[in-house]
């Protein structure tokens, strides 16, 4: 089954997660973080995991890749501040 004609549900998180991510993001004190973009989300039925793909402005993958490491739980924390679910996902960025 394609992942875009799965339930209602999964395509009303699935914008709300985005959203919070880059709400994060541009509020963060990391300028690296701030010049990044959520390009997509992907999360599971379960609501167990979610694939966040992040793109920056700058060519330089390796200091967006540490930067969204270190400001990971934070995101996360936000996340599940802001979600109305019983389930959380865990973020995973590529």
């Amino acid at each position: 089954m394609d992942k875009n004609l799965r339930g209602g549900r999964i395509n009303r998180i699935n914008p709300m997660i985005q959203q919070i991510v880059s709400d994060c993001l541009l509020n963060s004190s990391d300028p690296v973080l701030n010049k990044a973009t959520v390009t997509h989300v992907s999360t599971s039925p379960d609501l167990k995991k979610t694939t966040v793909l992040v793109s920056s402005i700058e060519n330089n993958n390796s200091s967006l890749v540490s930067s969204l490491a270190r400001s990971k739980q934070k995101i996360q924390k936000v996340l599940s501040k802001e979600m109305k679910t019983k389930y959380v996902p865990s973020i995973t960025f590529e």
